[in-house]
C-alpha cells in the first residue's frame, strides 16, 4: 500500500517544531516498520526556491516550495499545484494530511480520485481568544477557520487521539471519525526514570492558553510546604508579551532559584528532562491532544493537568495522573505538593502511566492502527 503523508516534517532531525511536526515524524517512523506499508512524505518549506527530495526506507521525503505569506488569502494555490504535480507522479492509494487546516485543505483539494484522511491535531475556533494581537485574531476568524470547516465537512476520513474533536465539531463531521493516538517517539519509551526530588517539568511554549503563569503562582505556594521544589519550563517564548509577564512574576515572587526557564530543547536533551523529572505539571486553558502527556506517560513521569479538551481520555484521573480545574491555582499547587511529598503514590502512578503508554503510544501500535484506517478508506473508495 503506497500512502502519501503530508504535513509538517522537520529538516532538523534534532529539533521539532511543535507537537503535530513531532507526532507526524514518529507515525511516519512507525510506518516505516510496517512491510506492506511504502510511506512517501510531502512537506511545504515556507520560502524554499525549489523542491527537494530525499530517499528513506521504502520510501521518500519531499520538501516542496511553500509561501511564506498570503496562503490564507489565497486558499494555499500555490501549495495545492505543487501538491498536484508530486500527487500525480507518487500515484498513491491513500493520502493522510495533518491537520484540519492548512495541509488538511490542501491534501483535500489537490488529490484528485485518490482517498484522504485528515487528522485533527488542533482547533482553530478556539484559538482567537488566545491570541494577543487582534490582526491574528482577525485573520484567524476570517481565513484559517473557514478552511478548518471545509476540511471537517469535506473530509470521508477523520482520526484524532481523542473523542474531543467529534464531540466538538458534532454534527458538522459528514463522514467517519476514528480515534488514533499520537505516536512518541521510542527515545522516550527506552529512556530510564531517574527522577530527582522537588523536580517539576513543564514542556510547552510560554503563551497564553498554556497559561505558565498560574504554574509560576502554584509554585510560590508549592515551596512553603516542600521547600526544594524546582520547576524547568522547557520551550520557546512564543508570545512575547506573555513571556514578560511571567518572567516578571518569578522575579516578584522571589522565585529566582525555583524556576529556572530553559527556552527550546534539542530532542535529546528533552528526553533528559522527562528521565529527571519527578512530575509533569501542564496547566492549559485549551488543549486537544497534548504529545507532551504520552511524552511523560512513556518516561514514567506522573502528570498533572487541567480536564481541557481531549486531556481526560490521556489522563487517568488518580490512576495515570491527576486532573485539577483550569486556574485553580491552590487546588494546583496542592496537587504538586502531594505528589512531591508521597513518593509511594508517584510511584505507584509512574508505573500505571507507563504500562499504559506502552498500549497507546508505541510507534509501531499507533502505525498499525493507521494502516487499518488506511485499509477501510481503500475499501470504502472501491
Amino acid at each position: 500500500m503506497r500512502v502519501v503523508l503530508v504535513g509538517p516534517y522537520p529538516l532538523d532531525r534534532a529539533r521539532f517544531g511543535g507537537g503535530v511536526e513531532t507526532s507526524f515524524f514518529n507515525l511516519v517512523a512507525g510506518l516505516r516498520s510496517l512491510e506492506d506499508v511504502e510511506p512517501h512524505v510531502i512537506t511545504f518549506v515556507a520560502g524554499a526556491a525549489e523542491a527537494r527530495r530525499e530517499e528513506a526506507d521504502r520510501g521518500s521525503v519531499h520538501y516542496l516550495p511553500g509561501r511564506a505569506r498570503l496562503n490564507n488569502l489565497t486558499f494555499y494555490r500555490s501549495n495545492r499545484r505543487h501538491l498536484e504535480r508530486v500527487l500525480l507522479d507518487l500515484a498513491p492509494d491513500v493520502v493522510h494530511a495533518q491537520d484540519a487546516a492548512g495541509y488538511g485543505y490542501v491534501a483535500l483539494r489537490a488529490a484528485r480520485g485518490v482517498p484522504v484522511v485528515v487528522s485533527i491535531h488542533g482547533i482553530v475556533r478556539e484559538e482567537p481568544k488566545h491570541l494577543a494581537r487582534r490582526v491574528d485574531r482577525v485573520r484567524t476568524r476570517l481565513a484559517r477557520i473557514a478552511v478548518e470547516r471545509y476540511c471537517i465537512r469535506h473530509a470521508a476520513f477523520l482520526v484524532a487521539p481523542t473523542r474531543y474533536p467529534a464531540d466538538y465539531f458534532g454534527s458538522e463531521i459528514r463522514g467517519r471519525f476514528i480515534e488514533l493516538d499520537n505516536a512518541v517517539s521510542r527515545r522516550f519509551f527506552n529512556a530510564v526514570a531517574a527522577p530527582e526530588p522537588g523536580r517539576v517539568l513543564y514542556v510547552g511554549g510560554i503563551t497564553r492558553g498554556k497559561r505558565l503563569l498560574d504554574l509560576v503562582e502554584a509554585v510560590a505556594r508549592v515551596r512553603l510546604r516542600a521547600p526544594g521544589v524546582h520547576l524547568r519550563v522547557a520551550g520557546p517564548a512564543s508570545d512575547g508579551e506573555y513571556a514578560a509577564r511571567v518572567t516578571a512574576r518569578i522575579r516578584e515572587l522571589g522565585l529566582g532559584t525555583s524556576v529556572e526557564l530553559l527556552g527550546g530543547l534539542p530532542a535529546e536533551r528533552l528526553v533528559e528532562e522527562y528521565r529527571r523529572a519527578s512530575l509533569l505539571v501542564l496547566p492549559s486553558g485549551q488543549e486537544t491532544s497534548p504529545m507532551v502527556i504520552g511524552e511523560a506517560m512513556a518516561v514514567g513521569v506522573p502528570v498533572v493537568a487541567t480536564p481541557t479538551g481531549g486531556v481526560p481520555d490521556l489522563v487517568q484521573d488518580g490512576r495515570t495522573g491527576w486532573l485539577v480545574g483550569v486556574g485553580d491555582v491552590a487546588a494546583l499547587a496542592d496537587r504538586v505538593a502531594q505528589v512531591l511529598l508521597d513518593d509511594a503514590a508517584r510511584s505507584a502512578t509512574a508505573s500505571a502511566a507507563r504500562e499504559a503508554a506502552g498500549r497507546r503510544f508505541d510507534p509501531v501500535v499507533v502505525a498499525t492502527r493507521a494502516r487499518g484506517v488506511y485499509r477501510s478508506a481503500l475499501g470504502d473508495a472501491l
